[in-house]
């Protein structure tokens, strides 16, 4: 009898000698994760070392940007809202879209692209390449900006629109030694283009590459060897063109 309650006695030993050290780890565990979380919190809660801004600058500075960045930055690297730095940046007239990121251990790094302004569009704004309008608050530093972009000049809605005939007929025309100097959509939907030389051509209001394929027929026929001659041209005619001719100089 006695040595079966030493057996027992010893079992009961050894199973409490196991989960006292099952605590034990245990407790080791939880303290080291508490210590590692508590550094991880404090590496993630300092403060933004370093900026990096990215792009090309020309039409707005990288001072400018940086300073946009430094008023919208928390004290905390992790409590950086990025969205709203990247939002406040696109507001920007120049800004066409930016990206901001962590870089870890503390370094934010923006990247900003600037619109490319293709055209003007009225007395003092521009589109891009996409026929979004780009707001130029500043007209004087606007025609400066401007300088030598052909003008697109319509009702506000076509700005896409616009664009795009722009870039068709540019691209037509340029084969041909030509290029458009301003492109016009009236209320009436009828479009007028002025060339680098001041040639106009009046397309009107329908099928404008079928007119415009007329007219480069006769041009190669007839019109390019009297082109400096030529003051506008009408392709308001269902099977022709109607040319007028400068005055001569007088002597």
């Amino acid at each position: 009898m006695r040595s079966n309650k030493k057996a027992v006695g010893g079992e009961y030993g050894k199973k409490l000698l196991r989960w006292l050290g099952v605590f034990s780890i245990a407790g080791v565990v939880v303290i080291g994760c508490y210590g590692v979380g508590s550094w991880a919190i404090s590496q993630l809660d300092r403060p933004v070392t370093s900026v990096k801004i990215n792009g090309e600058f020309t039409r707005i500075s990288q001072k400018e940007v940086a300073e946009s960045v430094y008023d919208a930055m928390a004290d905390s690297f992790m409590k950086l809202d990025l969205g709203q730095i990247q939002q406040q940046l696109e507001q920007k007239p120049w800004v066409d879209h930016a990206r901001v990121a962590r870089r870890w251990p503390g370094e934010l790094e923006v990247t900003v692209v600037e619109h490319k302004p293709i055209a003007r569009w009225g007395d003092a704004d521009a589109l891009n390449h996409r026929g979004e309008v780009i707001r130029l608050s500043d007209k004087d530093a606007a025609s400066v900006l401007l300088k030598g972009l052909p003008e697109l000049s319509g009702e506000e809605g076509l700005e896409q629109e616009m664009m795009a005939q722009y870039q068709v007929l540019n691209k037509l025309l340029t084969e041909y030694g030509m290029s458009v100097k301003k492109l016009t959509c009236s209320a009436a939907r009828s479009w007028t283009i002025t060339l680098s030389d001041d040639v106009v051509i009046r397309v009107g209001r329908d099928e404008m590459l079928a007119k415009m394929g007329r007219f480069l027929t006769v041009y190669k026929a007839q019109l390019q060897a009297r082109w400096t001659e030529l003051s506008s041209i009408d392709l308001r005619y269902y099977n022709g063109v109607a040319v007028q001719w400068r005055e001569p100089a007088s002597v």
